[in-house]
């Protein structure tokens, strides 16, 4: 291999790894408006092992549903 071609090499990997930890440092640095947003990029970049979404799932069936607001008992004559 003659010197030249080494050192287009050694350039061209050097170029990839900035390119790498560029790519990195943007992913890492990112502003939401809302927390809504901050939640929909967590969710869209972690999947839940199929295991505890079905452990969360028998965990939440289990709860209680949440007594009626009070105005739709009021309207409606419901009494607790």
């Amino acid at each position: 291999m003659n010197p030249h071609q080494s050192k287009l090499r050694q350039q061209l990997r050097e170029e990839q790894q900035t390119a790498a930890v560029n790519q990195t440092q943007q992913k890492q640095w990112r502003e939401f408006a809302t927390v809504d947003e901050l939640i929909q990029s967590d969710v869209e970049q972690i999947s839940v092992p199929p295991k505890i979404a079905e452990r969360l799932n028998e965990s939440i069936a289990g709860e209680p549903k949440p007594a009626p607001s009070w105005w739709r008992r009021w309207f409606s004559g419901e009494s607790r």
